[in-house]
C-alpha cells in the first residue's frame, strides 16, 4: 500500500463549489508513528477564524469516533478538549524554559 492510497479525498462540497477561487486547502495532516505531521496555509486573514476551525474540527472528530468507533459523542469531545489542554500545559511549561 503506498502513501497515496491512504490519502483522503477532495469533499464534495469543495468539488462541486461554483466560485474555485474560494475553495483552498488549509492543512493537511498525517500521523506518523506517534506524532502528527502538517503542512498549514493561514488562508483566513483573520487568526480568530483558526480557532473556529479547530473547533469545528474537534466537533467533527467527535462525531467520527462515535460513528467510526463506537464512542459516545459527548465523551469522546470531552476526551478531545482534555488532549487540548494537556498539549496547552505541556507546551506552556516548555515555553517558560526558552529564552528571548
Amino acid at each position: 500500500m503506498s502513501v497515496e492510497t491512504k490519502a483522503l479525498p477532495i469533499p464534495d462540497p469543495a468539488l462541486q463549489h461554483g466560485n474555485l477561487d474560494e475553495v483552498i486547502e488549509l492543512i493537511r495532516v498525517w500521523w506518523v508513528g506517534e506524532r502528527p505531521q502538517a503542512i498549514i496555509r493561514p488562508a483566513p486573514k483573520d487568526p480568530k477564524l483558526a480557532g473556529a476551525i479547530l473547533a469545528e474540527l474537534a466537533y467533527n472528530f467527535s462525531r467520527a469516533y462515535e460513528a467510526n468507533v463506537g464512542l459516545d459523542r459527548e465523551e469522546a469531545f470531552q476526551q478531545i478538549l482534555n488532549g487540548w489542554e494537556e498539549a496547552h500545559r505541556l507546551a506552556a511549561g516548555g515555553a517558560q524554559g526558552e529564552t528571548a
